[in-house]
Order: C-alpha cells, then sequence, then structure tokens
C-alpha cells in the first residue's frame, strides 16, 4: 500500500511539474499546417532559415509561429501576420507584390503561386 502510495504521489508530482513548465513556456503555439510549412519550405527557408536569417525573420517549422503578430522588421508599425487578416498582414503583402512596400518583393525571383498565396491566406484568416 506505501509502494502505491508513494507512485501515486510522485505521479502527482511529476505531473504538476509539467504543468508549471508548460505555464512557464508562455502561451500555446498553434500548429502550423504541412502545407504552410511547405510553401515557406520551397521558397522562403533558403534565406529566412538557418542561425542567421534575413532581416531577423526565422519561418523554418520551429519558428514560424514566433512570427504571428511579430513587427516587421522594415516597417516596425506592419506586424508580419495579422490572426484572422491576411490583408493586413506585412507578410502576405510582400508575397502578393503589393506596390509601396520597403525592401524587394518576396520571394525574389519567381513570385509564389496564386494557389500558394491561397495557402498563406487562408492559413492566417483561421488564426485567432
Amino acid at each position: 500500500m506505501k509502494k502505491n502510495a508513494v507512485m501515486t504521489i510522485t505521479l502527482l508530482g511529476l505531473a504538476g511539474l509539467a504543468a508549471t513548465l508548460a505555464a512557464a513556456a508562455g502561451p500555446e503555439v498553434p500548429d502550423i499546417p504541412a502545407d504552410v510549412q511547405k510553401v515557406f519550405k520551397q521558397h522562403c527557408v533558403r534565406c529566412h532559415g538557418g542561425p542567421l536569417p534575413r532581416k531577423g525573420l526565422s519561418l523554418t517549422a520551429g519558428k514560424i509561429s514566433s512570427v504571428i503578430g511579430a513587427p516587421s522588421a522594415e516597417v516596425p508599425e506592419a506586424k508580419l501576420i495579422v490572426p484572422g487578416d491576411p490583408g493586413a498582414s506585412y507578410l502576405v503583402k510582400k508575397v502578393r507584390r503589393e506596390d509601396g512596400l520597403a525592401g524587394k518583393p518576396m520571394p525574389p525571383g519567381k513570385p509564389l503561386t496564386a494557389e500558394e498565396i491561397q495557402v498563406l491566406e487562408t492559413w492566417i484568416s483561421g488564426l485567432k
């Protein structure tokens, strides 16, 4: 009986520790869909990946969520991704190659296809 009680107390302690660590890590990060990761991997991480991504913007699978709500390095008052609003998201404006933006259109060279842009817009529309 004592052995079971000790095991129960130990498991409860570990569960509490896990909850504490999760809370300390901050808010839960939304999952990044595979189709979004694919677009970034095919077109973006060559420059926006690795230990020193251009403009400090990392679009690698483990770091994409840090872009949500973050300011653009080129236009700090513009958010890279505005949850629920792809039209206000600086990243979408860059890949749409809108006029009047700072810096170069993205990605350099061949633009994203309409389908790839739609993948990003649909994902951002679903963010809360």
